[in-house]
């Protein structure tokens, strides 16, 4: 019965990843972990991360490349490089392409480069994180 949702009765396919509800004003976290081939971990050399509004066909920000030293600073903010951290989105990368629309759905692409455990070489991998539907708050005065 985990299948059975209101997606599922829609007609819409489960997800192969996150799929997200997220309001105006909201950060949003993900856990990262990094694997090479063989699922050993592997630290980042470089990481881009882009934001895309895939209602609309907008870029919102990106691509992206993160500094491997790490960032306190909006909208990316993170510890430096490590097979696993935390990457935190401010709020102020969701603003909504046409607000008057309700809802969007907008994905978060990572792409990353490391070196390889068995080869030595550096590997390239690019991923959706996650597809994030964006959604308006109704207010009394429509604000």
């Amino acid at each position: 019965m985990g299948n059975i949702g209101n997606r599922y009765l829609q007609g819409e396919p489960i997800l192969p990843y996150q799929n997200v509800i997220i309001e105006p004003g909201t950060d949003v976290f993900f856990d990262l972990t990094f694997l090479d081939h063989t699922l050993t971990l592997v630290t980042p050399t470089s990481i881009t991360i882009e934001i895309d509004d895939i209602t609309n066909s907008i870029v919102m920000n990106g691509p992206t490349a993160l500094n491997s030293g790490g960032s306190q600073a909006a909208p990316f903010i993170y510890s430096a490089f490590a097979s696993a951290m935390t990457l935190q989105v401010s709020a102020s990368v969701w603003q909504a392409s046409y607000p008057y629309e309700g809802s969007q759905k907008c994905q978060i692409v990572l792409t990353f480069t490391a070196i390889d455990t068995v080869t030595g070489q550096p590997f390239t991998k690019r991923t959706v994180l996650a597809v994030l539907q964006q959604v308006g708050v109704a207010t009394v005065s429509g604000q």
